[in-house]
């Protein structure tokens, strides 16, 4: 009774062990992360493979209501697992989300008070042994899992042969890491059926139109113009000619949903690429 008593005292400790945290900070009265946290983010998320989010707490200064911080820190919270969602960051089966509000041990400066707080660790699996009950850990890193099945290649396919001169087509799951042109590792089947989808069609001539969202400039067109050369470069690399294709970013100024976004769900909408039939 001892023996089992001290390991699962044990599994608890290695437990609280391995857990880290990530700090994500925002402007006053803002539900997105600032402009430092963003960059903060990318780096995390590079290294982000293996790792399981287990507790998302949101936080808000003492200024305002309280009801009213209580519902902002909860946006916070609920805006950073959309994030890490639409990255493809793996989530516990028992993840904890909370909006703290400002019913917590506040620091002087406001600023740090701002802030959500990410919990994880690198995924173990714990079997336990029924002959002896003796517990077991195993590092079971996290598969992956192709974005594009056969389906969404042929989908694709069909899309650009229906589509008529003129038409737009929306490239799905074509995602990037956050405030930069580098697409995430799962995304790059896209690009190759794209290139496919090309190859397939030598008359076929299109251009590459970048958006982005949560930017109330529509003059702001830097980002997605670096993301439609990233994928107009990665074509003409790949074997197609430069008469075949094209490329422009028109930031913010399209978007499907009005600015600003009300949720993260309308902004993921809005930072996309799409393809513009010019020639079949």
């Amino acid at each position: 009774m001892k023996i089992r008593l001290f390991l699962i005292l044990f599994f608890y400790i290695i437990t609280l062990s391995a857990q880290d945290k990530l700090v994500l900070f925002f402007d006053f009265n803002q539900d997105i992360i600032n402009e430092k946290s963003q960059q903060d983010f990318c780096k995390w998320l590079e290294h982000s493979k293996g790792k399981e989010i287990l507790k998302i707490q949101g936080f808000c200064d003492s200024i305002d209501s309280n009801s009213y911080n209580k519902e902002l820190s909860f946006r916070r919270a609920n805006n950073v697992l959309a994030l890490l969602e639409f990255n493809k960051v793996h989530l516990s089966e028992k993840l904890e989300l909370y909006g703290l509000g400002e019913d917590f041990e506040q620091l002087k400066n406001q600023s740090d008070n701002r802030k959500v707080l990410v919990y994880y660790q690198d995924k173990i699996s714990i079997n336990k042994k029924t002959d002896n009950e003796n517990l077991v850990f195993e590092n079971t890193p996290e598969k992956d899992v192709p974005v594009n099945e056969t389906k969404n290649n042929i989908s694709l396919i069909e899309k650009v042969n229906n589509a008529k001169i003129g038409d737009l087509i929306k490239l799905e799951n074509l995602n990037f890491y956050f405030n930069s042109e580098r697409i995430i590792t799962e995304s790059e089947p896209i690009l190759s059926d794209l290139l496919q989808v090309l190859k397939m069609n030598p008359q076929l001539k299109i251009y590459v139109y970048g958006h982005i969202c949560c930017n109330n400039n529509p003059n702001d067109v830097k980002l997605s113009y670096r993301r439609s050369k990233f994928v107009f470069d990665y074509l003409i690399r790949n074997g197609i000619a430069t008469s075949r294709l094209g490329h422009r970013g028109f930031g913010s100024s399209r978007p499907i949903y009005a600015l600003p976004e009300k949720n993260e769900a309308e902004r993921i909408a809005n930072r996309r690429v799409e393809i513009l039939v010019v020639k079949k």
